[in-house]
């Protein structure tokens, strides 16, 4: 289940200067579009944060390569949400960070 879109739920730098976004999700991802808008949300917000003056005026060193959004999951997600995920990967891309998902 992910949680509140409008907050990041882990953020850190890197010895390399480079910024780690992680959304977390506690227990399984549902199908339902309220879960797949509010990913869209989450991500979406992540991505304005990474624009923002805040964020550069705060991680000077993190640049395109060295931005990651990681998505960690509990549990390997269904073929709708891993489509999905699948689909984020060019806007994130575009929008000077990598995606990455960890399934423990």
């Amino acid at each position: 289940m992910i949680f509140d879109a409008n907050k990041l739920d882990i953020l850190g730098e890197r010895n390399d200067g480079g910024v780690d976004l992680c959304i977390i999700s506690s227990g399984s991802l549902d199908d339902s579009v309220e879960t797949q808008t509010l990913l869209l949300d989450k991500i979406e917000n992540y991505l304005v944060f990474i624009k923002s003056d805040e964020f550069k005026k705060d991680f000077p060193m993190a640049q395109k390569d060295n931005i990651r959004i990681i998505m960690k999951l509990d549990e390997k997600p269904s073929e709708i949400i891993y489509a999905l995920l699948e689909t984020i990967v060019p806007w994130i891309n575009e929008n000077d960070a990598k995606f990455e998902l960890e399934i423990k």
